[in-house]
C-alpha cells in the first residue's frame, strides 16, 4: 500500500510483478519491474476503489481492502472492461460489502465471472457512458460521488483501443489515465512505485514512446495532431498533481507530472519515418 497524498484519502493498492517477453502490454526486450495498480479514495463510511488489479495479486488487493475498509461500504469504477482492471471482481465481492459498480462500454465485465449472477450485482451496475446511444438502458453518469461534496469526474480519453474512461479527483489533484502513461519501471521490487522525484527519474522520451506504441502500435502511422491537442489542453486544464495509471509507476508532483507529459506528447509528434 502507498499513500499519494498527506492525507489517507488516496491509496495505492496491488502488487508488482517482472518484465520479460511474456508481459504483452510492454516492449519487446523490456527489463524491470512494475506495479499492477487499483486506487482506494476516500476515508467515510463510503470508498471507491478505482480498479481491482491483476488476479495475481489478489492476496495483496483484498487483504488490503479488508484492512482499511473496515464497516465501510465500497464501490468500484473500472476504467476498462480489460482483466488487468477487472480481474479482482470477483474475490472483491466475496470478500467485502459492495454497494455499486461503475462501467462503460457495452461489454459486460460481469460476464467474465460465474458468481457474480449469484451475487445479483449486475443490479448494484450503473453505466459510466457519457453520451451516444445503444448498448443497454442503465442510467449513465459522467461523475461518481466519492463522499459528500467530492467526485469522481469521469470523462472518455482520445487515446484509447476498446472503451476506457479517465476519472479526475480535484480532491487529492489525482488523474486516473487507465492504460495511458504506463511507461514507469522499476528496476528492482524494492523501489519505490512512485516516480516522485526528477533527480531520480531516469524514464526517457524514447522508453516513454516504446511502452506507448506497445499498446497503441497504430500511433506510428496515424495522424496525431487531435490527441497531442486534447492531451494538453487537459492537463493544462486541470493542472494535476498526481498521473495514477493502472499498471506502471505513480507519477506525483508538478514537475514531475509536467515531465511525463511532456515526453508523451513528444511521442505523439510526428517522425521523420
Amino acid at each position: 500500500m502507498k499513500t499519494l497524498v498527506p492525507d489517507p484519502s488516496l491509496i495505492a493498492l496491488g502488487g508488482i510483478y517482472e518484465l520479460s517477453d511474456l508481459v504483452s502490454w510492454v516492449p519487446a526486450g523490456s527489463r524491470g519491474f512494475q506495479p499492477a495498480n487499483c486506487y482506494l479514495l476516500g476515508d467515510g463510511d463510503h470508498r471507491l476503489l478505482v480498479d481491482s488489479g491483476l488476479a495475481i495479486h489478489e492476496e495483496e488487493v483484498v487483504g488490503a481492502l479488508k484492512q482499511l475498509l473496515g464497516d465501510a461500504e465500497l464501490s468500484i469504477f473500472f476504467t476498462r472492461g480489460e482483466m488487468d482492471c477487472v480481474s479482482n471482481l470477483q474475490p472483491i465481492a466475496t470478500g467485502v460489502p459492495l454497494r455499486r459498480l461503475f462501467t462503460g462500454g457495452v461489454t459486460n465485465p460481469f460476464d467474465a465471472f460465474d458468481d457474480i449472477n449469484r451475487m445479483a450485482l449486475r443490479s448494484r451496475r450503473e453505466q459510466i457512458d457519457q453520451k451516444g446511444e445503444g448498448g443497454d438502458s442503465m442510467a449513465r453518469t459522467p461523475e461518481i460521488e466519492i463522499a459528500p461534496g467530492r467526485t469522481l469526474e469521469i470523462e472518455s480519453p482520445l487515446l484509447r483501443l476498446l472503451p476506457t474512461f479517465w476519472g479526475w479527483d480535484a480532491a487529492s489533484g489525482a488523474i486516473f489515465t487507465s492504460d495511458t502513461f504506463t511507461h514507469g519501471v522499476m528496476a528492482t521490487p524494492q523501489d519505490s512505485r512512485v516516480i516522485d522525484d526528477l533527480g531520480r527519474d531516469d524514464t526517457t522520451e524514447e522508453q516513454v514512446r516504446a511502452h506507448l506504441l506497445a499498446k497503441y502500435e497504430w500511433i506510428a502511422r496515424a495522424s496525431t495532431r487531435n490527441l497531442r491537442d486534447w492531451i494538453a489542453d487537459k492537463f493544462d486544464t486541470l493542472q494535476p498533481e498526481i498521473i495514477a495509471p493502472s499498471r506502471g509507476c505513480v507519477l506525483q508532483g508538478r514537475d514531475v507530472v509536467k515531465r511525463h507529459v511532456e515526453y508523451l506528447l513528444a511521442a505523439l509528434a510526428p517522425t521523420d519515418a
